[in-house]
């Protein structure tokens, strides 16, 4: 199986990785908790594609110290965006443990210490495939212009690690019924 770093030198997105393992170091150098999501994320676990960004999963209470940190490093904050950039342009972004993990959604994005909801993959912390795929689902019911991506990542990712409908019991409720969908579409019912 190709990797994801692997994946994106093929797709000739070196920075990319690099700017995702350079966040990493910055971050676990100052003990923040944090874990990728996004597109790497989805990547790390299996679905090889492209993106242009980087997100990561922090706490509220941190936001200071990876501010400070990140500043240090040579990360350039662009208010107007709410996103940091490294020297090649690559955009980072936070998302917030606690948050809503989609519009008017009961799933709230996890909290990156907790060590039953990140793992270690390629050396970077990444949520699990199930709070992955919770998030993805409950951010896209949440927006109709992000549903095709993120249910396009979700049905590839079923695709990818052969899930069928009991997967569902390991995600929030509110979202198992669109998990059931999108594994039907997965299997090319309709």
């Amino acid at each position: 199986m190709t990797t994801a770093q692997e994946t994106y030198s093929m797709l000739e997105n070196k920075s990319l990785w690099a700017t995702a393992a350079r966040c990493h170091e910055v971050l676990a150098a100052e003990g923040i908790p944090h874990a990728v999501v996004g597109g790497i994320a989805v990547c790390l676990h299996g679905y090889q594609r492209n993106t242009v960004d980087v997100d990561i999963l922090a706490q509220r209470e941190q936001q200071d110290a990876i501010h400070a940190c990140l500043k240090a490093a040579g990360f350039m904050w662009q208010a107007e965006n709410h996103e940091y950039r490294d020297e090649t342009g690559i955009a980072v972004h936070f998302v917030i443990a606690g948050e809503p993990a989609g519009r008017d959604s009961e799933v709230r994005l996890p909290n990156p210490s907790d060590s039953d909801v990140v793992q270690i993959m390629e050396g970077l912390p990444a949520l699990t495939l199930a709070r992955l795929i919770e998030s993805k689902i409950a951010c896209g019911e949440g927006n109709l212009r992000r549903a095709h991506k993120d249910f396009a990542d979700v049905v590839e990712l079923i695709a990818v690690h052969g899930l069928d409908g009991r997967f569902a019991s390991q995600l929030h409720k509110s979202v198992r019924r669109t998990f059931r969908r999108l594994v039907r579409h997965a299997c090319g019912e309709s």
